[in-house]
């Protein structure tokens, strides 16, 4: 019989860098890339066009987190927004954690790699004086590429 591969709970992962756990996030999205079609129409042949691979873009990821009282993220965004052309790319890793079988610790699942990654966008919190929610905000990043590691 075939082994079982349970599917991964989303809800536990957190950012890295030089092998240090940077933040923890409520959400990530936007790890995603698209390789470009390019079409190519030979002389004399009208039943189909060539489909040629092109360049791979890669989606900008957007972590969203509860406001804490480290401003480091900040930090990194006003110093790209001030450094036109010299933003202080980093590698990263989004790190995916999964519950041990029988365990209750966590392991490390899976990790995403960030080539050269940057803060593009920052979003503050929304402030309501009748809400009692956790304040949210979002850091976007641009990076060159995503390395996919299963462990």
């Amino acid at each position: 019989m075939p082994y079982r591969r349970d599917q991964l709970i989303a809800s536990q992962f957190s950012l890295e860098g030089d092998g240090i756990i940077i933040a923890t996030f409520a959400e990530c999205s936007g790890l995603s890339g698209e390789i470009e079609v390019q079409t190519y129409r030979e002389g004399g042949l009208n039943e189909y066009e060539h489909k040629l691979p092109g360049a791979t873009k890669w989606g900008n990821v957007t972590l969203r987190s509860g406001v804490a009282d480290s401003t480091a993220l900040w930090d990194w965004f006003e110093k790209a927004s001030q450094q036109k052309g010299n933003v202080g790319r980093a590698e990263l890793s989004i790190v995916m954690y999964g519950q041990d079988r029988g365990a209750s610790t966590l392991g490390e699942m899976m990790r995403w790699n960030l080539a050269s990654a940057y803060p593009v966008r920052w979003e503050g919190p929304a402030f309501k004086a009748t809400d009692n929610n956790v304040s949210v905000h979002a850091l976007e990043l641009a990076h060159n590429g995503i390395k996919l590691i299963k462990h």
